[in-house]
């Protein structure tokens, strides 16, 4: 199992958007690490306006933290958190400094 955490600021990923990046999320991992997108799952948590500050201004920020199956390699975990990274960006429209992408292996 493949797990999405996603960490929005209020406003800036419209909750019409977020299943289109789910599917994304989901077609990305597939590819990279087998299985089907049935085998993903994407929880989004949204942090309210005014509660989210990156060096003193009210952030933007999308973290997408992710719970991947353990064993993959170093090379082929930054490829996969990089095609996480253009996919939210191509859905987003959001600047690449708007979002961070993590994948930790599952039971660590």
């Amino acid at each position: 199992m493949i797990e999405f955490n996603c960490i929005v600021q209020q406003g800036c990923v419209p909750e019409e958007l977020r299943p289109r990046l789910a599917s994304e999320l989901a077609r990305v991992s597939a590819d990279a690490l087998g299985g089907g997108p049935e085998d993903v799952t994407v929880d989004f948590v949204e942090i309210p306006h005014g509660y989210g500050f990156r060096a003193g201004e009210l952030s933007r920020l999308s973290s997408v933290r992710g719970t991947i199956p353990p064993g993959l390699d170093q090379d082929a975990r930054i490829a996969f958190m990089r095609q996480i990274h253009n996919a939210w960006v191509a859905v987003t429209g959001c600047p690449d400094e708007e979002v961070n992408v993590s994948a930790r292996d599952r039971g660590a």
